[in-house]
């Protein structure tokens, strides 16, 4: 009893005062000393406390160094937990050669709708938006955007990576 007494109240200094964390480290201790009873069965009480001790001040130790060890990575386990799974390679490639062939198609298009594409779709701006600044009425700016997206259709539509819609930017705005 003594015995208990002396382990629990080393281990509980040990944990500072984490109640659950002293009887969980003790009790490991003790199932130690029951896999090693034939050694200590012939050791003083004293030197039973000791072994007790010792032992469980390497269990107190490797569980703060797996719990230090747990928190600093613990940010790294939730970004790779959470994080989108690795793109297909091919596909990236595909979609890359892609958007070069449709921004080649843009270039070769008339000067005015050239313009109102490149600020469509490179520069996200609204058909409104592109038609205060380039001083056009938004029919004509809207008209610019059919016409334009019609070209990349007919010469890049089956290799588009995206569909009719994205093309818009998610709206009907034109």
């Amino acid at each position: 009893m003594r015995c208990a007494r002396d382990v629990n109240r080393h281990v509980f200094f040990l944990t500072r005062g984490d109640r659950e964390l002293t009887e969980d480290v003790a009790q490991e201790a003790f199932r130690a000393a029951a896999g090693n009873w034939e050694q200590l069965r012939s050791f003083s009480e004293t030197r039973q406390v000791a072994w007790l001790c010792r032992t469980a001040t390497h269990i107190a130790v490797d569980h703060f160094r797996r719990n230090e060890t747990a928190r600093r990575k613990q940010a790294e386990v939730l970004r790779l937990h959470y994080q989108r799974p690795a793109a297909d390679t091919l596909h990236e490639a595909l979609t890359e050669v892609t958007l070069e062939h449709c921004w080649k198609v843009i270039e070769r298009m008339p000067p005015q709708q050239h313009l109102v594409a490149l600020l469509r779709w490179r520069c996200g701006y609204q058909n409104r938006e592109i038609s205060r600044m380039l001083g056009m009425a938004e029919g004509t700016v809207s008209a610019h955007v059919s016409a334009a997206r019609r070209t990349l259709r007919s010469e890049a539509g089956s290799y588009l990576p995206f569909g009719a819609d994205d093309l818009e930017g998610g709206n009907s705005d034109d």
